[in-house]
């Protein structure tokens, strides 16, 4: 059920700058970028405490920035969608996301071909789609699903080689491809279709992109291919996960189940205990499933 609202955008996209009254703008963004880009790359290091106090400073500063917010927003949802987390996170999730469409909306009325922001909103209504599903909030879902996939269907009209764009397109065919019969009527009644191997091909093609999304792309292959029980697949796109950031648990713990799937048992026992011997306590129930997936292989079962 989950997968009918994965109408998924892109997770992180270059920084981008609003001006506004009372709020820096592009002649003072050099300090920003440099502090946005820093936050980045702790969110994909798992460092999510530094990265969320970059943020908070962020949000001070450029009040108006539909980027700062929507980054945000991020730490929970992944908090909640990859890490195990509560529902506590999932509302924390909400309630920022709702503010960074808000900032969003209003930039865009200002610069209406902006792609940038139009990828934004298209992974904001998507990642909420999902998050209300998973809490069974499904009216929510499917109304920030479709309001999501407009938002993908803009960017493709404005750039359809964008990776952005093919990664919209691919996670969207992917779900159409694969949603339970009992509900395709939903989808067969607003005209939309896709197929699963046509969603692959265009995750695959974000994913060899030059940009942020690449990453996003992988871990959202990785979390497919297991899924569809392509484990060598799932192994291919974990392991460059890990090599582009070794620290991240997310991304070692993805790769510690497609190294097991594919029977390479000693090497996941390796992956496991190191993630269950990390002090991150943003992550303790992900370091609390890594110590039993641990124990049980250690043991042999």
């Amino acid at each position: 059920m989950l997968y009918l609202f994965l109408f998924i955008g892109s997770l992180m996209v270059q920084p981008i700058h609003s001006s506004s009254e009372g709020t820096p703008a592009n002649p003072a963004s050099a300090a920003e970028d440099i502090r946005l880009e820093k936050a980045i790359q702790l969110f994909y290091d798992t460092n999510w405490q530094d990265a969320q106090t970059l943020l908070d400073e962020l949000k001070n500063d450029y009040r108006n920035d539909p980027t700062v917010f929507f980054y945000d927003s991020m730490l929970p949802f992944w908090a909640y969608f990859f890490a195990g987390g509560r529902s506590e996170q999932a509302q924390d999730f909400l309630s920022k996301s709702e503010k960074a469409i808000d900032i969003s909306m209003r930039h865009l009325r200002t610069a209406r071909n902006d792609t940038s922001t139009v990828l934004l909103l298209s992974g904001l209504y998507g990642y909420r789609s999902l998050v209300a599903a998973s809490e069974k909030e499904y009216r929510t879902a499917i109304r920030s699903a479709m309001t999501g996939f407009g938002y993908t269907r803009q960017l493709l009209a404005l750039n359809s080689d964008d990776p952005n764009a093919q990664m919209g397109r691919g996670v969207f065919n992917y779900m159409m491809g694969t949603i339970p019969s009992e509900i395709r009527w939903v989808t067969s009644f607003a005209g939309l279709s896709g197929d699963r191997e046509s969603g692959f091909m265009q995750l695959e093609k974000a994913a060899g992109a030059d940009t942020y999304v690449s990453r996003d792309a992988l871990m959202i292959l990785t979390y497919l291919y297991l899924r569809d029980e392509q484990y060598e697949d799932a192994l291919r796109t974990s392991s460059l996960l890990v090599e582009k950031h070794p620290q991240n648990l997310i991304f070692k713990f993805y790769k510690a189940k497609s190294l097991e799937k594919n029977g390479e048992v000693d090497e996941a026992i390796v992956f496991f205990q190191s993630i269950s011997q990390s002090t991150n306590t943003g992550f303790s129930y992900l370091i609390k499933m890594a110590e039993e997936e641990y124990q049980r292989l250690s043991n042999g079962s």
